[in-house]
C-alpha cells in the first residue's frame, strides 16, 4: 500500500514540474538524433548524395575594385591535356574567348601533369600582367601559394576543374565530383544487388576530381561489393582499355566495373568484348563512343547510367572572370548541376554521326560541333 501511494504521489510531483517547465517557455529536451537512413531523403537521380566543400557559402565576391576597362588579356594555368575532354573542355574555352571582343589575348599554359611547371606557368603568367587567371589545380595543395599572390595583387582568380586548400580566390567553379561518383556507385550497386566482385578504373592520382569520385562510389557500395582493385588510367580511353585488359588477366570473375570516366568505360566493354568475356554492368559519362556502343547495344539488353561532367566549365569561369573585371558581383562558390544521362535519355544525347571523342554536355552549337569533329551531320 505505501508503495503505491508513493507511486501516485510521484507520478502527481513529476506533472507539475513539467507543467511549470512548459509554463516557463522552456520545453522537456528531445534526443533529435536519427540513424543515416532517417536523416537522409531518399535516392533518387535528381536527389544523390552530394558532398560540398567544407568552406562551401552563399557568399558573394564584390569585384567593383577590380573593375577594369577592356580589352584584357587572361591567363590560363592547365594541368594536362591527356585525355578527350580535357582537350574539348579548352576548345570551348578558346571559342568563347574569340567571341568576346573585350579579350584582347588568352594565353594558355599546360604544366602536363608536372606540379612544378604549373607553378613556374603561374609566375611567368603574372609577369605578363595579365589581368585574370583562370586555375586548374593539379592538386589542392601544389599552387595555394601562387593563387594566393595572384588574388593579394588584385589579379582576377578564378578556379575550376578541381578544389584548392583556400579561400583566397574570387570564384570557384564546381561541380560535385562525390555526387558525379555515387550516381555511378549507387547504379552499380543496384544492378548487382549490392554483391560482387568489381574493379575500379579511377582518373588521374593526386587529383581531387578522381579522389572525390572514387570516393562517392565507394560510400554508395554495400558491404557485399568487393573492390578486386583499383587502378588509375588518368580518364583515357587507351589506358582504361590496357589497364582492363591487365585486370581481365589477373581476375578470372569480374562482376561489374566501377569506371569514373566514359572514355575508360568504353575501353573497358571493348576490353571484355575481345576476350570473350560477358558484358557486365559499367557506368559511364557523356564520351560519345560510350553513348554509341551503349546505344548500338540497348536492343542486346546493356544497360547504363552517365554522370555528365560539362566541357563547358572552361567558358563558365571565363565569363566569372569578365563579370569581375567588369566590376560586378560574382558568386563565390558557382556550382555547376550534373545531368545524368539514362536508357530513356540516351538519344537526347548520343550523336551517331560523330566521332567518339566528342563530349555531350558542351556549350558549342551542333554546327560548332560537327565542324570541328568532321561529323556528317546526318
Amino acid at each position: 500500500m505505501k508503495n503505491s501511494r508513493f507511486l501516485h504521489w510521484s507520478a502527481i510531483f513529476l506533472l507539475l514540474v513539467m507543467l511549470l517547465v512548459s509554463m516557463n517557455g522552456v520545453s522537456p529536451k528531445v534526443s533529435n538524433a536519427a540513424t543515416p537512413a532517417a536523416t537522409q531523403a531518399a535516392y533518387s537521380l535528381e536527389n544523390p548524395m552530394g558532398k560540398k566543400p567544407a568552406k562551401w557559402s552563399d557568399e558573394q565576391t564584390d569585384c567593383s575594385k577590380l573593375k577594369k576597362d577592356g580589352p584584357w588579356t587572361i591567363g590560363v594555368t592547365n594541368y594536362s591535356m591527356g585525355n578527350s575532354w580535357r582537350v574539348q573542355m579548352i576548345k570551348e574555352l578558346e571559342a568563347a574567348a574569340k567571341a568576346n571582343p573585350n579579350i584582347k589575348e588568352l594565353i594558355i599554359t599546360n604544366s602536363d601533369g608536372n606540379q612544378a611547371k604549373q607553378v613556374s606557368d603561374i609566375e611567368d603568367l603574372m609577369a605578363k600582367g595579365v589581368d585574370a587567371i583562370l586555375f586548374l589545380p593539379l592538386t589542392p595543395d601544389g599552387i595555394v601559394p601562387q593563387v594566393e599572390e595572384a588574388y593579394s595583387k588584385g589579379i582576377v582568380s578564378i578556379i575550376y576543374n578541381n578544389e584548392i586548400n583556400t579561400d583566397k580566390f574570387h570564384s570557384i567553379v564546381w561541380a560535385d565530383e562525390f555526387k558525379f561518383g555515387y550516381l555511378g556507385g549507387k547504379w552499380l550497386n543496384d544492378k548487382l544487388g549490392g554483391k560482387g566482385k568489381i574493379v575500379m578504373l579511377s582518373g588521374i592520382a593526386g587529383t581531387s576530381g578522381s579522389d572525390l569520385r572514387a570516393s562517392g562510389a565507394k560510400a554508395a557500395f554495400e558491404p557485399g561489393i568487393q573492390i578486386l582493385q583499383e587502378v588509375y588510367a588518368d580518364w583515357a580511353y587507351d589506358k582504361g582499355k590496357k589497364a582492363m585488359e591487365d585486370l581481365i588477366a589477373a581476375y578470372p570473375q569480374i562482376d561489374g566495373v566501377y569506371s569514373q570516366g566514359g572514355a575508360m568505360s568504353l575501353g573497358a566493354l571493348e576490353a571484355l568484348q575481345a576476350a570473350g568475356r560477358k558484358l557486365v554492368p559499367v557506368p559511364g559519362e557523356g564520351y560519345n563512343g560510350f553513348l554509341k556502343f551503349w546505344k548500338n547495344n540497348l536492343d542486346k539488353g546493356f544497360t547504363s547510367i552517365g554522370p555528365d561532367e560539362p566541357t563547358w566549365q572552361s567558358v563558365e569561369a571565363l565569363n566569372q572572370a569578365v563579370s569581375c573585371l567588369q566590376g560586378k558581383n560574382i558568386a563565390k562558390w558557382d556550382e555547376l548541376i550534373l545531368p545524368t544521362i539514362t536508357d530513356q535519355t540516351l538519344d537526347q544525347y548520343v550523336r551517331m554521326d560523330c566521332p567518339d571523342d566528342v563530349w555531350s554536355n558542351t556549350k558549342m552549337t551542333r554546327e560548332q560541333i560537327t565542324e570541328l569533329y568532321k561529323c556528317t551531320g546526318k
